[in-house]
């Protein structure tokens, strides 16, 4: 085959198993086999461009990660199902359904009593290590795989993002450390309102918190609808949102967590989100919206490499960017119509999650890095990032990092969020320094972040200077902390 029958192949192929994919999230019948299938033919064609081609480099490294996704679909799919058949309890339901991983911020967020939650907490805590031997499993194929080509998925993935080790390590200590003490000090003001209890403990994870902390700010959005607001909001910025589909339903075994997924770039996206509190939810919606204006507006005639392959924390930096109105005062005064007092509480609140995510992210994220530089195993890496959770925010059981939704399911994500968020601080910049404070208003913007997304893989990462100084002290502005 020539490169572009390979590309046309791969892009057809990843399509299908996309769908798939997504069924398996949506908590919709999925077909296992043919998910080995597709893994099996994407496999085929990425050894045929590994045997015959070194470029692009973007395709040579897909081609790697499609051949090692292949090989630990089986342990990823029983791990998947595992995770909600064992990390469950039948004490506690919500509604006429047990608490299980699928529904477990749920519960968190609407259980007044802490001793429920740290019961639950404890319980799953104790199970972890029931389904450990399979995320163990996935992470020893990517290695085995990686290695073959000569590489590890760290190397692959700091290639991508164009960053050292040294430098990505450096900035997530810096966040981190940085971020410490203010979280703490926030932590005990909020801990008597949001937890109903006197001091934060290991068992409020930042899911709690997030599930939790706005709920005080449900009257500020009554009869407010956020798929509503995040239309309007696009359609001034001149972006055609009708066709991303939306599924909002509550299914037992759907996923907790909100996403995009672009089945087609850019003919298919759809965006899968359950409710949690409505201010969640609007930061959710507008979150996955952003992947999908980013996924929509790729030019269909672009090579497959410049459409599918791009690094995780540009992907993550559209998002970002579009749910971070949701917490602009001005934004939230004049196009939300919120009152003064209201908006303080609103930034506040979301600026203490912002140091909570740095805390928690900065934890995640070197774990995972030494987690491939050092070939930890996986009770070695619990062992570490318990380590890494009493620096940077409370000691927590480390057999926890099982149960996030991103840290055993991707062999390294979790930077992507940190960097992205960093430069999406710089993008707001420029484009109020360029367009006004209200930059949203303006179809101008809308037309150079149209230009931002359409670079797809070939996005200008040197372009913006990272400044994590300015960002985190953006973060650490709370109205009752001086």
């Amino acid at each position: 085959m020539s490169l572009d029958d390979i590309a046309r192949r791969f892009e057809k192929l990843t399509n299908q198993q996309q769908e798939q994919y997504y069924n398996q999230e949506a908590g919709l019948p999925y077909d296992r086999e043919l998910m080995k299938k597709l893994a099996q033919e994407l496999t085929d064609v990425a050894k045929e461009f590994l045997d015959r081609f070194s470029e692009p480099r973007r395709m040579y490294l897909a081609s790697v990660d499609t051949i090692a996704t292949a090989e630990r679909l089986e342990a990823e799919l029983d791990f998947n199902d595992q995770r909600m058949e064992k990390i469950s309890t039948e004490k506690y339901k919500i509604g006429d359904k047990r608490v299980n991983w699928g529904n477990w911020r749920q519960f968190n967020s609407v259980t007044e009593d802490a001793k429920k939650r740290k019961e639950v907490f404890d319980e799953f805590i104790s199970k972890a290590p029931k389904i450990a031997p399979l995320v163990e499993k996935r992470m020893s194929i990517s290695r085995a795989v990686y290695e073959r080509y000569r590489m590890t998925p760290l190397e692959a993935y700091l290639e991508l993002e164009q960053m050292s080790y040294e430098e990505l390590e450096h900035m997530l200590t810096k966040l981190g450390d940085g971020a410490k003490a203010a979280f703490l000090s926030a932590s005990e003001h909020y801990a008597p309102k949001v937890l109903r209890k006197s001091t934060l403990e290991y068992y409020d994870d930042f899911y709690t918190w997030r599930g939790r902390i706005f709920t005080p700010l449900i009257s500020y959005f009554e009869g407010k609808n956020p798929l509503v607001e995040v239309a309007r909001f696009l359609g001034v910025l001149g972006f055609d949102h009708s066709a991303i589909k939306v599924d909002a339903e509550d299914r037992p075994n759907k996923s907790p967590s909100a996403s995009c997924w672009a089945i087609n770039v850019p003919n298919d996206v759809r965006i899968l989100y359950r409710k949690e509190t409505p201010f969640s939810d609007f930061g959710s919606v507008f979150h996955e919206f952003g992947h999908g204006i980013h996924a929509r507006s790729a030019d269909p005639m672009d090579s497959v490499w410049k459409r599918y392959i791009v690094p995780m924390s540009v992907a993550e930096t559209f998002s970002i960017l579009i749910e971070s109105v949701t917490e602009n005062p001005l934004f939230l005064r004049e196009d939300l119509k919120l009152k003064d007092e209201a908006i303080r509480d609103i930034v506040d609140r979301v600026r203490f999650m912002s140091l909570a995510f740095l805390t928690f992210y900065a934890a995640n994220s070197i774990m995972k890095m030494e987690f491939w530089r050092k070939k930890y195993s996986v009770e070695q890496a619990a062992k570490r990032w318990q380590e890494l959770s009493k620096r940077f925010f409370i000691e927590t059981p480390g057999y926890y990092w099982i149960l996030h939704h991103v840290m055993p399911n991707y062999d390294l994500y979790s930077p992507s969020y940190v960097i992205a968020s960093v430069r999406v601080a710089a993008i707001k910049e420029k484009l109020v320094q360029d367009q006004g404070e209200a930059w949203w208003r303006n179809p101008q913007s809308g037309k150079i972040i149209k230009q931002l997304a359409q670079t797809g893989g070939e996005f200008d990462i040197k372009a913006w200077k990272l400044d994590p100084e300015t960002y985190l002290d953006e973060q650490k502005t709370l109205s009752f902390q001086k």
